[in-house]
């Protein structure tokens, strides 16, 4: 049984790239991000994520490309962080497939949460960006709730 190879875009390409070399841990080497402005590096996601000095700001959603969602942080220089929320979302619970779900945004059926950037609520819609709010809610109640690393589990 032959099976059809799968064509994947080039952002989808780029993405299994990075998945890659981080399961291969090939890219040890280079931190998970860096301040733009201060020079701060944080080697893993939870480094950042736990860094009390780093705090959520908000949520901008690309309309039409979900994969381009950004979470954006405040770090304590003042500068703002973006991060690709698809680079966070291996965080989420259970299976987290949006790739079925319509983009609602500025629609009828759209609550409107994604039009503005320091909304974080959730959103009960069957959209894909609702996916990445439960995400920048998700991280909301890590940095609060003051979780153990999970690395250190």
């Amino acid at each position: 049984m032959t099976s059809t190879p799968h064509v994947f875009s080039p952002l989808q390409e780029y993405d299994l790239q990075i998945m890659d070399l981080e399961s291969r841990n090939l890219n040890s080497h280079l931190p998970f991000q860096k301040c733009g402005s201060c020079g701060q590096m944080w080697n893993q996601w939870p480094d950042f994520i736990f860094d009390p000095a780093v705090r959520l700001l908000g949520f901008q959603a690309m309309p039409g490309l979900p994969d381009a969602n950004l979470v954006i942080f405040v770090h304590c220089c003042g500068s703002t962080i973006s991060i690709l929320a698809q680079r966070l979302r291996h965080i989420l619970p259970g299976p987290e497939q949006a790739g079925d779900l319509p983009s609602l945004f500025d629609t009828d059926m759209c609550n409107q949460y994604c039009r503005f950037i320091e909304s974080l609520e959730a959103c009960d819609r069957p959209c894909v960006n609702a996916r990445d709010r439960r995400l920048i809610l998700m991280l909301l109640r890590m940095k609060e709730s003051d979780l153990e690393d999970p690395r250190r589990k």
